[in-house]
């Protein structure tokens, strides 16, 4: 089983709750605050009510008190690797109550302080249909010895053959669809995420585009080969055209060179990144105001003091939609400065296209190439034409993400990058 995209990621499950499971409301919201070990230091009354356990049972206990064997250990891993690091983290989790059912939640857990809050609705998208069975699939896996760590490693490889170029894309679409599924559901307003939507997808859309690019480079390398083996054997009447074929080589190797600068120092997946994360933040910090808010009329709060709760609700939804901007900005940015890129590696690729036009008039004026260079120059014509397709492309995303950005309010100039492709 694996992933499949993210284009139906909304479709709606048809059932609420599935046979042995605890039911509750897509407009209900859980929330629990652990120390750094993760030992539950306040809750709400869905938690409590959900799991089935008295308040005087959950405060002071690891959260783990809920956790069911459903779960295989490699999300866990995953998850905790990235709290570690600081990053806010949403994962899909099977808990098992106190009588033993189970209850699924989308979980959205941030770092504050000296540990973590958490924020949990019920999910109900094709992508958490998905996610059920690839978790099936991990843990028949550890049941015959693979280990968290490798079992995270997995998860991963999944989600980027699915077409998400890391956790961060990932766990920011799936959180906008159950949102979106969840308002639906709930009869809420849907949440004003659309543009940060529009920005995650159009950048995961650039990083997905820099595979094929790299490749059609590498294939116009060996067209340039070929062309210095039909002017080798043409022996002087070819001279010409082997100048033509070092020509074509050298801007393909210099083309493929910035595609493989760029990758290494990580500006696709790095716009990708701020991009998922810019929307995962977003999305994260609605879910924070909701439950503050809940907190306040939530006569059964009990575990915990509600009004500390709610001040520390708060501020964590300050700090993280401050970082929400922050990535929004930087995706933004670097949006830009990949459409300026791009524009000078097109004008590489029209000087491509003038020596394609020079190969054509050296194979009129030289007698026996034949339909060898015929061939090649064929070749040439559909990289032009797929290479142009590409780069117009990619650079339509980049502008997407940078109307998303202008719809916060994001301004930007442009930074010069003349020495981007050494011209």
């Amino acid at each position: 089983m694996t992933f499949h995209g993210t284009a139906d990621v909304v479709a709606a499950h048809p059932s609420d709750v599935r046979d042995g499971e605890v039911p509750f409301d897509f407009g209900e919201i859980f929330f629990s605050r652990t120390d750094d070990r993760g030992v539950i230091q306040a809750g709400n009354a869905v938690f409590r009510r959900v799991s089935g356990y008295e308040g005087s049972r959950l405060i002071g206990a690891p959260h783990r008190i809920v956790r069911h064997p459903l779960m295989p250990k490699a999300a866990f891993h995953l998850l905790w690797e990235r709290l570690k690091a600081g990053r806010a983290t949403g994962v899909y989790v099977c808990n098992r109550a106190l009588d033993g059912r189970a209850y699924w939640v989308f979980a959205v857990v941030v770092p504050v302080g000296e540990g973590f809050l958490s924020v949990r609705i019920k999910p109900g998208t094709a992508m958490f249909d998905r996610v059920r069975a690839v978790y099936a699939e991990l843990l028949a896996a550890e049941a015959q010895g693979a280990t968290p760590a490798e079992g995270a490693a997995d998860l991963m490889r999944r989600l980027k053959a699915a077409g998400f170029p890391g956790y961060d894309s990932f766990q920011a679409q799936a959180l906008a669809a159950e949102l979106a599924h969840r308002a639906e559901r709930a009869g809420f307003p849907a949440p004003a995420l659309a543009p940060a939507v529009n920005s995650a997808r159009a950048a995961d859309r650039i990083a997905a585009s820099i595979a094929p690019v790299r490749d059609m480079l590498r294939k116009a390398l060996h067209i340039a080969i070929n062309l210095r083996i039909v002017a080798g054997h043409l022996g002087s009447n070819g001279r010409a055209l082997g100048a033509i074929a070092d020509n074509y080589a050298s801007l393909s190797r210099d083309l493929s060179g910035w595609i493989e600068h760029q990758s290494a120092a990580g500006a696709f997946a790095g716009i990708a990144g701020a991009a998922g994360e810019n929307l995962f933040l977003k999305a994260a910090t609605g879910l924070l105001d909701e439950m503050a808010e809940t907190f306040a009329r939530d006569a059964e709060a009990g575990l915990g003091d509600p009004a500390a709760e709610r001040e520390r609700l708060s501020a964590a939804a300050a700090i993280y939609r401050g970082r929400a901007q922050e990535c929004n900005e930087r995706a933004a940015r670097m949006a830009l400065d990949l459409e300026a890129q791009l524009a000078q590696m097109r004008h590489r690729i029209n000087a491509l296209d003038a020596i394609r036009m020079q190969c054509r008039v050296e194979g009129a004026a030289t007698a026996g190439a034949g339909g060898e260079l015929d061939h090649i120059v064929a070749q040439l014509d559909r990289f032009q034409d797929e290479m142009g397709g590409r780069l117009t492309e990619i650079m339509s995303h980049g502008r997407d993400i940078q109307e998303a950005a202008a719809a916060t309010d994001v301004r930007l100039v442009p930074r010069p990058v003349a020495h981007a492709l050494r011209i």
